[in-house]
């Protein structure tokens, strides 16, 4: 097993962990707040980019 990051925020994993985390992306299903969080974000960029769009369309 090894974990190695960088200070440019690579991280890298190997063995077991990499094993389990692959299982993990595959398998497991992402929490409800988790999901609940992305649709707001979603919604959120949706929001700014029209207001951009306005903006860009006003000039």
């Amino acid at each position: 097993m090894a974990i190695k990051s960088s200070a440019f925020g690579r991280t890298e994993l190997s063995g077991k962990d990499a094993a389990r985390f692959i299982k993990h992306m595959e398998e497991d299903k992402p929490s409800e707040w988790l999901v609940a969080n992305l649709q707001k974000g979603r919604e959120l960029l949706e929001s700014v980019n029209e207001r951009r769009q306005e903006l860009k369309n006003a000039k």
